[in-house]
């Protein structure tokens, strides 16, 4: 009979309207010590209960960072012959500081009948913050001739991209670049490449986000037809140091083209 006592009353306490333990944004911080009742969800909070940091997209970061990737990618294209699968490796280096961002990307391929370095990538970009929830990037890129076939010279790229947090967790983004080509014409006309972009993601938790996004990329010859694709990534920060990224890219209108990679990264500091 005690027992029950016990419980009932502990029951009536929990439930009483009267408790001043009451979250309704589930934030930590009790309301009636709460300054900031609305923080969203995954937002990490002060004992005030007001934002000290908000989730955003990977790579916007505004303190100083450098990153170090190794990855590995398998792509297949049925339609190509002797060249209708690739493996390669490939290895990424960023430096994030303030609104800027530098970042060097290589890697080595293998084919059925063909092997070697890929082109190596220098990147440059600087990100404008419009408001706290848009932001505008533009960069250029080079890209040395370090795969070695005749007539591969340096390319140069203009990059443009918009990201929008509507929420803290979600994010709305986009991006054109156009490269100019710089390479001689051997057998095929060449042409500059314009890519278009555009996707929303979100992260889960603090640690684990996700995004999809479509492309539309020309080709620099002129005889092949843009392509069109979807491409989806995951990001999951295994701790402070370490990181991992998955994405797998399909083309709409082709099939038997796909590829998929895994990049392990770690942050130096």
């Amino acid at each position: 009979m005690m027992t029950k006592i016990l419980l009932l009353s502990l029951m009536l306490f929990t439930l009483s309207p009267a408790q001043s333990t009451q979250d309704q944004d589930m934030d930590g911080v009790p309301d009636n010590l709460d300054q900031c009742t609305n923080t969203p969800f995954l937002d990490e909070v002060n004992d005030k209960g007001c934002s000290t940091n908000t989730l955003i997209f990977p790579h916007e970061r505004d303190n100083g960072s450098l990153d170090v990737s190794f990855g590995y990618a398998y792509s297949i294209n049925e339609e190509q012959l002797d060249r209708d699968s690739q493996h390669s490796t490939k290895f990424q280096i960023s430096y994030y500081l303030n609104n800027w961002s530098y970042s060097l990307r290589t890697g080595y391929f293998n084919t059925n009948d063909d092997s070697g370095m890929q082109d190596t990538t220098l990147k440059v970009k600087y990100k404008f913050k419009i408001t706290k929830s848009l932001k505008l990037g533009l960069g250029v890129g080079v890209k040395l001739p370090t795969y070695d076939f005749t007539g591969n010279n340096t390319d140069y790229t203009l990059y443009g991209s918009i990201v929008y947090y509507p929420k803290s967790a979600l994010s709305i983004f986009a991006g054109v670049s156009h490269t100019f080509i710089k390479d001689d014409e051997i057998i095929t006309p060449l042409q500059d490449i314009n890519t278009v972009y555009a996707g929303s993601g979100y992260f889960f938790t603090k640690n684990f986000y996700a995004n999809i996004a479509y492309t539309y990329a020309e080709s620099k010859f002129t005889t092949n037809d843009p392509a069109h694709s979807i491409i989806s990534t995951v990001l999951y920060k295994i701790n402070k140091k370490w990181f991992t990224t998955l994405s797998y890219s399909h083309e709409i209108e082709d099939e038997l083209s796909n590829s998929a990679s895994i990049k392990f990264g770690y942050s130096i500091w």
